[in-house]
Parts: structure tokens; sequence; C-alpha cells
């Protein structure tokens, strides 16, 4: 996993929060008020998901998703997290091992011409965690496919193709 430092992401953090600020006053200053208020808007919502996600108690993938934008940066990365108690399942190094291996697979082979967009959806609860994982873009390389998945962890390909990936991990006791 391509490991950043505390500083690399903080300063990262710092650019992105910067830029947020000159796009909102931007907007204010061009009278664009509800322009503005959707920006703030969606900077909240992303926070309260990346806040949310904290309640998976997986360090590991916690970690990975919230330092995707940061490591992966010619992807526009949006998350939605609905995770309403922590699951007893643990498979907090399966799953990143298999997110990584999935991103490190298309990463090099993206199209520098092309906007790429992934949406991760996280839905737990005591029982199951699922993650749907929609890749938008174009890239020149077949998905991924892994055999670390076990009895305790399904996947299922809901898309694939050179411009659309979409699969979900199902992990359950």
């Amino acid at each position: 996993m391509t490991k950043l430092s505390i500083r690399e992401i903080l300063r990262a953090a710092n650019h992105d929060f910067i830029n947020q600020l000159q796009l909102i006053k931007m907007n204010l200053d061009l009278d664009r008020i509800d322009d503005a208020k959707k920006i703030i808007e969606n900077y909240c919502n992303q926070y309260k998901s990346f806040s949310n996600l904290n309640k998976l108690n997986w360090p590991k993938t916690v970690e990975w998703i919230q330092t995707f934008p940061y490591r992966f940066p010619s992807i526009e990365f949006l998350l939605k997290s609905n995770v309403t108690m922590t699951p007893k399942v643990k498979k907090d190094e399966e799953t990143v091992e298999y997110l990584e291996k999935t991103i490190q697979r298309v990463y090099p082979h993206l199209d520098p011409y092309t906007e790429q967009q992934l949406l991760m959806e996280v839905e737990a609860n005591e029982e199951i965690v699922k993650i749907t994982f929609d890749l938008h873009g174009k890239w020149d390389v077949e998905p991924f496919h892994s055999e670390i998945l076990d009895n305790h962890v399904g996947m299922s390909v809901e898309k694939e193709s050179f411009d659309h990936w979409k699969y979900v991990l199902t992990i359950k006791e």
C-alpha cells in the first residue's frame, strides 16, 4: 500500500481546504450565494461520511478510505457511509488488501484525458458489512479478481468494462 507521512496527508488536506474556501469566496464575490451554499453542503456531507466511517472500527480500512484522495489524486473520490453499529465480523486486513489490489491494478492504466471517479458506499451493522466500489472513467486493463475471498467474504460484480467497474464486497459472520 502506498504510504504517506502524516505531514504529507496534513499538507494535502490543508491544500484541499484552502481550495474549497477560495471557491466559496469566489462564488460569494460573484453573488452566487446558492453555489457557495452547495459547496459548503457537499463538503460537510463528505466529512460527515468520513466521521460515520469511524464506527466501523476497522482501522486499516478506515485509513485506506480516508487517505485515498491523497494517494490516488487522479481519481475523484466520493464516499457514502451508513455505519449504524460496529460489526462483529473482523476482516479489516483482507478488505484493505482487496481494495488496494483493485486500485493498484487499474491506476497505472487510467486514461489521463478522461475524468475518473470512484464512489464508495459503506454500509454496516452488527451482522454485516457491505462495501460498494463503483469506478467510472477509462482504462485499458482487465479488472482485478482475487483468491483472498473466503466463506465470510463475498464479492458480486455488477458491472465490468473498460469505463465502469462496480462490485460489492459483502462481509459477514
